[in-house]
């Protein structure tokens, strides 16, 4: 709304978030059960596994957040985007969490 031009081209945006939906946060965490208590020693393919079954079963939606206003642009249903002004503070930061090397 403001102007700038958020791109997403790339992996680990700064800018760049996933909603899970409540509904949505239990099924993965039992689909996150049945996979740890697998016997099969393939990690790979548990791992593959679990992925299919995100894409599959879970929807996450993207959000931006602006880092020029703040605002946050949250995906909906059919590709649009829904506005959110920040109230009371000027974080324009809040997916950048620094949570250690990747894997």
């Amino acid at each position: 709304m403001c102007g700038e031009i958020l791109h997403d081209n790339t992996d680990y945006i700064s800018y760049k978030g996933h909603i899970l939906s409540d509904k949505q946060f239990f099924p993965l965490l039992d689909l996150a059960d049945e996979l740890i208590e697998d016997d099969s020693s393939d990690r790979e393919a548990l791992s593959m596994r679990f992925r299919r079954n995100i894409d599959e079963y879970i929807r996450f939606r993207c959000v931006y957040q602006c880092y020029n206003c703040g605002r946050l642009l949250v995906e909906g249903e059919n590709g649009e985007f829904f506005f959110f002004a920040p109230e009371g503070h000027d974080n324009k930061s809040l997916f950048d969490i620094q949570t250690g090397e990747k894997a």
